[in-house]
């Protein structure tokens, strides 16, 4: 069984930059599209000013993109972790940790995930070139 097991594992960047790619694309994309987000300009009602909103829209948009493909994805992890520690600083860290009270848990979650993506690299499958093994 184990060794069934071991014929995934280098796949490992692949399923960890899709879940990542996922969740960031899908955020990046409701906050540049929806109605009334004016291309990311003023999706928040936190108060944050527009040039952040904007900043971390394409941010998240673009470095879904990027982790999805594997195009450069040490420095899109690098900006996601820059996002989601804003997320923490500026929302969720005044709950706590726990996600039932809108805490920063799955922030938390989001930074480990792109840190690992650091760590390993995006794998051999990839956009631009071979990677890390």
């Amino acid at each position: 069984m184990s060794q069934a097991f071991e014929k995934f594992k280098p796949l490992a960047p692949l399923f960890l930059r899709f879940g990542l790619g996922m969740i960031f694309l899908y955020h990046g994309v409701t906050k540049i599209f929806a109605e009334g987000t004016s291309l990311g300009f003023s999706w928040s009602r936190s108060g944050l000013p527009t040039v952040i909103q904007a900043l971390v829209a394409w941010g998240e948009f673009l470095g879904g993109i990027a982790c999805l493909t594997g195009f450069m994805t040490e420095i899109a992890s690098c900006g996601i972790i820059v996002i989601m520690l804003g997320a923490i600083l500026t929302v969720h860290g005044k709950n706590g940790f726990n996600m039932m009270n809108r805490g920063f848990e799955y922030n938390f979650a989001l930074i480990i995930m792109a840190l690992t993506l650091i760590a390993l690299g995006p794998g051999n499958i990839r956009i631009g070139g071979k990677g890390k093994k």
